[in-house]
């Protein structure tokens, strides 16, 4: 049987040389978003499901996949959160029956620990004991989904501020949610063990389990996206307030003692490697060259941004005063630069710095190029600033340059800054300190890039690994052993390495990525002060989500996706399930569920697009559902049949563990030698265990292509060929036809699109298959959408239903030359129009977009 093989080119033959992104299309017409027990008609998925959910056994994790008896598993599911998780018994019975129609068999029980009932499950705002009344709909819910085929994916810490709730000191000040202090913090494992014993080993009054016996439960997570190797953890643990931070002092203090034993010990190996100061390099460390005729500082101000810079002589604290007058909220757009630094690539240096700010600010730091292309070299970050204090970075030159620069970067809001007594010079590592001493608690924790010996870092990072892997043991040995939980039990997503690392003793790995996450200026989840890119991700293969997806995956373990999505109002955003469900389903993974279906639950009344992430409503993605369960539930892209296996070392994690602290993608690209074409051409797997690497594998031929000439060219192409599926995402620019082996694109006007043909029954092939599906989504939006100038953001004016989307207009040909049918279906899914069909040479032509719809039926006599 031929399987999906996948390669990826960066340039095609024929594109433009100077092609840019098409403008948005201005002829859009309606399209309806029903409900109704029929809908989506003869689109409908709903016969991939086994009913009711768990039928033979619960599930397992075994052989690297997920079973129920001898039947392996996948789940091609939906997030649901907050209040969606808690319908009426009428919704819950809809909306089950709805999603099972759409092809989705898993839902994921998420943010139900956030808030009291009605929007969450706790009886009030304690957060201590369960509402009654919410959990008889969380049950009933679970219930109407069991009997629909849908199984659930519980999520117990997500978004619970115990600390918060429970008013402990400098809560408010803690990261969001309790992340990181969690992990160690002996009040909130053991909150999260409650809230874990009182959620599983209720009895579902409807199915009469307890939830951790139930066998439509397919996992348990642990901890939502809570790792110490979280998005700047590195940072957020260095600046922990008290008394959280002193407590995770302590423990990183003990555990040196265990290691050490005595504080001559502790010296001895800290001070092993480490890099006495070398030299100054900077011309001009207090700044009193300001305001001559040769400065040795350069100041720049961008886009408005403005501040003043001077010269202050103060006793020994000479350095320079900034003012910051007006900003718009970019550090880079202000900045003070000391360039013509000589570096070589692969030695190590200090940065050295005393700061203070009348207000807490943010103050960024880069070292780069002093010329185009302005490259960095080797840091690029910052630090919080506030009462004065001595900053100490350490780094290692990427790249040889002679003329270098050290920047400030200070326009990230109006303040005053007082810089100086700056040097940069090769060595000057720390060991430990004279004040330091375990024994009575005083070794400082880690800060990233701090300038300490290479036995220091690995020690620090030896200790938080342990730490972060110590609680998702434990977590898991308890729900396992304590309360019995049948299903398969994972910790949180893998970041980086060493968060992977600490996943891989979980029963199956997990990640999460989007395109095009929303960006908050100001103040996170505000509804007017954000932006997107508004970029499609098929325009750019070198930074694709898939890379880091596919690199998360573990040998031996099954792999989950349990937060996917390409952000709504992005205009390429129906590039998202095609994309997601043909890698996915090419690579052999195990789960994806999309982020997500409903917020809330207010079902049936979101007939348009209503948010950055919800599926219902949105047609650019909910009504191509039913086509990823084909491709991903009912196997129509075959998995790859070429594997490699990749080793990860102690020794290479510790490397990097500061540069690709919570990314693991530059790790196995710039570490691990793994490249986007051996991820498209093989199943890769990560081990932490063995040695060398497998060799690599030959492609068996070009089944699925990602070609493209970069962002912003409107060239990218995704391009799936296998028996069973085509797909196609991506831009007309570029040669026609489009072979997608059965099927051609003979012709496409419409200059974006994703056009897809599977058949309706699993396993079936397009060359012989009694019935096709057919659906061509491009560009939409709703109807009074208002996005700015710049289409960045639309702020709050989402729009209203009717949503609107671009008809695609396009042919195809499919291979053969028997009579056939074609149907343009209705929003309903039922069968509309009849479009004929034309038949040239063995194959039948058809014409898309002479009717306004997204979705066709063929049907061969």
């Amino acid at each position: 049987m031929r399987s999906a093989v996948v390669t990826i080119l960066m340039a095609f033959v024929g594109s433009a040389a100077n092609a840019e992104l098409p403008p948005h299309p201005k002829d859009l017409a309606p399209w309806k978003m029903p409900w109704g027990a029929d809908v989506p008609g003869v689109m409908a998925a709903s016969s991939l499901i086994d009913k009711p959910a768990g039928k033979d056994g619960p599930v397992a994790a075994r052989n690297a996949h997920f079973y129920s008896g001898k039947n392996r598993l996948r789940f091609w599911g939906v997030n649901i959160a907050f209040s969606g998780n808690l319908p009426t018994h009428d919704q819950a019975d809809e909306v089950a029956g709805r999603l099972a129609r759409f092809g989705i068999n898993a839902v994921r029980i998420h943010h139900a620990d956030m808030f009291p009932y009605p929007n969450g499950l706790f009886a009030d705002d304690s957060l201590e004991k369960l509402s009654s009344e919410a959990l008889d709909r969380l049950d009933y819910f679970v219930a109407a989904l069991k009997a629909q085929g849908i199984y659930s994916d519980i999520n117990l810490h997500v978004s619970r501020w115990w600390s918060k709730a429970h008013h402990w000191e400098n809560a408010g000040k803690t990261p969001e949610f309790d992340k990181i202090i969690d992990l160690y913090d002996p009040r909130l494992i053991a909150a999260d063990k409650e809230y874990a014993r009182e959620l599983l080993t209720h009895v579902n009054a409807y199915t009469h389990n307890r939830y951790a016996d139930e066998p439509a439960v397919c996992f348990v997570e642990i901890n939502n996206e809570n790792t110490m190797f979280y998005w700047g953890g590195e940072r957020r643990i260095a600046e922990l307030p008290e008394p959280y931070g002193s407590e995770l002092t302590k423990l990183w203090n003990q555990w040196l003692l265990k290691q050490y034993g005595s504080r001559k010990r502790l010296k001895e190996a800290w001070n092993t490697g480490r890099q006495s100061a070398g030299k100054q390099l900077l011309a001009d460390p207090d700044f009193s060259t300001l305001g001559s005729s040769h400065p040795a500082w350069v100041v720049e101000q961008h886009d408005g941004a403005q501040m003043t810079v001077t010269h202050s002589q103060a006793g020994n604290n000479a350095g320079t005063i900034i003012h910051v007058v007006k900003t718009d909220g970019v550090r880079w757009h202000l900045q003070l630069s000391s360039p013509g630094i000589r570096l070589e690539k692969g030695t190590y240096y200090t940065l050295t710095f005393t700061a203070t700010a009348d207000d807490p600010t943010d103050l960024g730091i880069s070292v780069s190029q002093a010329h185009e292309p302005w490259n960095s070299l080797g840091y690029v970050d910052g630090v919080s600033v506030a009462a004065s204090k001595q900053y100490r970075i350490g780094f290692v030159a990427s790249d040889s340059d002679s003329n270098a620069r050290v920047s400030f970067h200070v326009g990230a809001k109006p303040d005053q800054l007082r810089i100086g007594g700056v040097r940069l010079e090769e060595g000057g590592q720390m060991g430990l300190a004279d004040d330091e001493d375990p024994a009575r608690a005083t070794v400082a924790r880690g800060y990233p890039n701090r300038s300490y010996s290479p036995a220091r870092l690995r020690d620090w990072y030896h200790f938080i690994q342990q730490l972060d892997e110590s609680y998702f043991v434990e977590m898991r040995r308890f729900l396992k052993e304590d309360l019995g939980v049948k299903c398969p039990v994972t910790g949180t997503i893998g970041l980086g390495p060493l968060g992977t690392l600490s996943q891989s003793k979980m029963d199956f790995v997990d990640s999460h990525a989007y395109w095009d996450h929303p960006r908050f200026t100001h103040g996170n989840w505000s509804n007017t002060d954000w932006t997107e890119k508004n970029q499609p991700m098929v325009d750019n293969p070198a930074d694709g989500t898939l890379w880091a997806l596919a690199a998360t995956r573990v040998l031996g373990k099954p792999f989950t996706v349990t937060e996917y999505n390409h952000s709504a109002p992005n205009d390429w955003q129906a590039e998202c399930v095609p994309m997601i469900a043909s890698f996915a389903s090419a690579q052999d993974w195990d789960a994806v569920f999309l982020f997500a279906y409903s917020h809330d639950n207010r079902y049936k009344t979101k007939d348009h697009t209503v948010s950055f992430f919800d599926f219902e409503g949105n047609p650019q993605k909910m009504n191509l559902l039913p086509i990823g369960a084909r491709i991903f539930l009912g196997g129509a892209v075959k998995p790859l049949s070429a594997r490699r296996i990749v080793y990860a070392s102690d020794q290479q994690m510790m490397g990097t563990a500061s540069k690709d602290y919570y990314d693991i993608w530059p790790f196995a690209r710039d570490v691990l030698g793994v490249t986007p074409a051996e991820l498209m051409s093989s199943r890769v797997y990560l081990s932490f265990e063995g040695a060398g690497a497998d060799a690599r594998p030959e492609s068996a031929g070009s089944v699925i292509q990602w070609t493209g000439d970069g962002p912003g060219t409107g060239t990218g192409r995704f391009i799936v060929r296998d028996p069973g599926a085509a797909v196609f995402v991506g831009f007309a620019n570029g040669p026609l036809p489009v072979d997608l082996g059965d099927v051609r694109i003979e012709r496409l006007q419409t200059p974006f699109a994703t056009l897809t043909v599977v058949p309706t029954e699993p396993a079936a092939k397009l060359e012989s298959a009694k019935r096709l599906l057919i659906t061509a989504v491009a560009r939409g939006g709703n109807t009074g959408m208002q996005w700015d100038a710049s289409r960045h953001t639309v702020r709050d004016h989402w729009g209203s239903a009717p949503p609107l989307v671009e008809v695609v207009r396009a042919s195809i040909s499919i291979a053969g030359n028997r009579p056939v049918t074609v149907y343009a279906l209705t929003p309903d899914g039922s069968r509309g129009e009849k479009m004929p069909p034309r038949q040239e040479k063995g194959r039948t032509i058809i014409d898309l977009g002479s009717v306004d719809t997204i979705w066709y039926e063929l049907e061969r006599q």
